[in-house]
């Protein structure tokens, strides 16, 4: 392969125009995400972790976490009062409403984001891997065409084309290009990676043993496996398994005959470590984000399979 070639698939790679079907419907389960965490995690203790009297004090954050150095905290900015701080929580959740249903997509989103990261600041303390990875993806998120598709932004856009009388524009967003989603796969393939390479930097998955001592952390465990748990053969299976397919997972995914292969072992995964350890979100921040990977022919042919499905059941009704 000559370089020309490989500037060009690498052009091709960042900025070939694709449809935004993929990382519009990843935006609305990243909204969901954060949803969840606003109003189920946070909500009914917003005060005691962020408000003007919480449990670790915003001097102490800004001696011992920030070494007394500048972070982005928006909290600052405003009183610090409780009606202040649940003033923004409120909207926060406003904003992440807006954000899951596409409404001034990009700029929900981009405070969304920026919300994300001033609550960190704010108390550090209070956080797991899956925030840490929202934050991490949610600046490519605003930026992408995540608006394009499944929103009331493509909507209003479609009305208004309507109304001018520019009916060749209603039926379909153009292509654009999908730098910030591919950020976005980089960043989940970076964490499998990352993993893989703890992972064989150690003895006990690489004597198969690690998943015996995962199955042991009683006070984390969500529901019962005792099939799993005591069965030191599938242990062992579980084991090399979560290492093959975590190094797919930065490898093989990027081929197109692989893909879906990895997207479904990936997906398995994810869902049995959420069904034994109690993570909150963890795991589906990353179950959700294996949407940027699925290709947008594929989503838009799913979703028109459903509609003609139902529109074949309901006017068999008739």
């Amino acid at each position: 392969m000559t370089i020309s070639a490989l500037v060009r698939h690498w052009r091709q790679f960042w900025f070939a125009p694709e449809d935004s079907s993929a990382i519009s419907l990843y935006r609305i389960f990243y909204g969901l995400l954060v949803l969840q965490i606003a109003v189920i995690h946070l909500g009914p203790n917003f005060l005691n972790w962020y408000g003007p009297k919480a449990i670790v004090t915003l001097p102490t954050v800004i001696k011992y976490f920030w070494h007394n150095e500048p972070r982005f905290d928006w909290l600052l900015l405003l009183p610090q009062t409780d009606s202040a701080i649940g003033g923004f929580h409120i909207t926060f959740i406003v904003a992440a409403v807006f954000m899951t249903i596409g409404f001034g997509t990009r700029y929900s989103t981009l405070f969304v984001w920026l919300s994300l990261v001033s609550l960190h600041h704010q108390d550090p303390f209070n956080i797991n891997g899956g925030d840490g990875f929202l934050r991490a993806v949610g600046p490519w998120l605003a930026f992408s065409n995540g608006g394009d598709r499944y929103s009331v932004d493509a909507w209003l856009k479609n009305y208004v084309n309507r109304r001018r009388g520019r009916f060749d524009l209603v039926s379909s967003p153009p292509a654009k290009s999908p730098w910030a989603q591919r950020m976005i796969q980089i960043q989940l393939a970076l964490v499998y990676w990352q993993t893989f390479g703890c992972k064989i930097s150690g003895s006990q998955w690489l004597d198969g043993s690690a998943v015996y001592y995962a199955t042991r952390l009683d006070d984390m465990f969500r529901f019962p496996a005792p099939l799993i748990a005591n069965n030191l053969v599938l242990l062992k299976l579980l084991n090399w398994f979560t290492l093959i397919i975590e190094l797919a997972g930065w490898t093989l995914i990027w081929f197109k005959e692989t893909r879906y292969w990895v997207l479904v072992g990936l997906l398995g995964l994810h869902l049995g470590i959420d069904y034994m350890i109690n993570l909150p979100v963890f795991e589906w921040a990353f179950i959700c984000t294996l949407i940027a990977f699925v290709p947008s022919q594929d989503i838009q042919s799913f979703f028109s399979k459903i509609s003609i499905y139902y529109k074949a059941r309901f006017n068999s009704r008739k």
